[in-house]
């Protein structure tokens, strides 16, 4: 659309196509291209539709035109000038192309007589066999999970097998008490919530992580401060350094009651903004329990 107009091809009147032919000779170099507001220069289709509508308003503006003559110029935009030059060069390649080119002449095939009623066509009628009917001679599922809540009875484990030296299995009125996960290695007791293993007599015995003094702490880190110490212990009996480890040594902040630094691994801790120190003679439970 144009201005509210249905823009139409240059191809379709003939006057507009010389006018625009004219326009795009004119316009091959860009110093003949009209510039915008910018100064930028337009693109030859952009330039042909500028011009082409001052033309065509001064056309129409022209009464001793419009009287005299039946010339109209039809409205035109930048698509379909765009199109109109791409087809101009697709054409011109094409005739370059075929020149001195003789194309054989073929005669059209003869036309096809239409019939005036149609053919019947004999088919051969398709049948389908029916399956047989097995209604209720499907096996029902058994549902065994279901079957056992609503009698409340839970089905039971398969049977475990032991080796005769095992002996019976032993029964546990409670679970056996945290191992840490160091000792997992050498432990001789598996648990498992429905059943317990004996021993095995070929087993190592269990090596007890070596106990330094250290002070109350979470269980998690007391495990990794005896992992620590043990990998020490195996790097110190090969005969190599210790394996360095990303941890403070000393601390900016000592304590003034025993002169160490504020550390868990001097037994240090801090609840509320107050600092606990093993040489107040107190116990952390003791010191935890005034606090309050």
């Amino acid at each position: 659309m144009t201005h509210g107009q249905v823009a139409q091809d240059p191809e379709v009147n003939r006057v507009s196509e010389c006018v625009c032919l004219r326009l795009a000779k004119e316009f091959e170099q860009a110093r003949n291209r009209p510039k915008d507001t910018k100064g930028k220069t337009l693109p030859i289709p952009q330039s042909i539709v500028s011009v082409y509508g001052n033309i065509r308003q001064l056309l129409e503006d022209s009464r001793v035109v419009l009287d005299q003559t039946n010339m109209v110029l039809v409205p035109l935009n930048n698509t379909t000038v765009s199109s109109w030059l791409l087809r101009r060069d697709k054409r011109k390649d094409r005739d370059m192309l075929l020149q001195d080119t003789v194309l054989p002449e073929q005669p059209l095939p003869a036309a096809n007589t239409l019939l005036a009623a149609p053919v019947q066509h004999a088919h051969d009628v398709m049948t389908f066999e029916e399956p047989e009917n097995c209604e209720g001679e499907a096996f029902p599922r058994q549902r065994t999970l279901a079957a056992n809540k609503q009698s409340g009875i839970n089905p039971p484990f398969p049977p475990l097998i032991f080796p005769p030296q095992f002996g019976p299995v032993p029964q546990f009125q409670h679970p056996p008490p945290f191992l840490p996960a160091h000792s997992y290695l050498h432990s001789p007791f598996i648990y498992a919530p429905w059943q317990q293993a004996l021993p095995c007599p070929d087993a190592p015995p269990l090596q007890q992580p070596p106990t330094a003094c250290l002070p109350s702490q979470p269980r998690q880190r007391a495990w990794r401060l005896n992992k620590t110490a043990q990998e020490d212990e195996e790097l110190a009996s090969r005969g190599e350094p210790p394996k360095k480890r990303l941890s403070k040594e000393q601390y900016h902040y000592t304590c003034k009651q025993c002169g160490q630094d504020k550390s868990k691994r001097t037994g240090h801790t801090q609840v509320k903004g107050r600092w606990y120190s093993p040489a107040s003679g107190l116990s952390l439970e003791d010191w935890r329990n005034s606090l309050q």
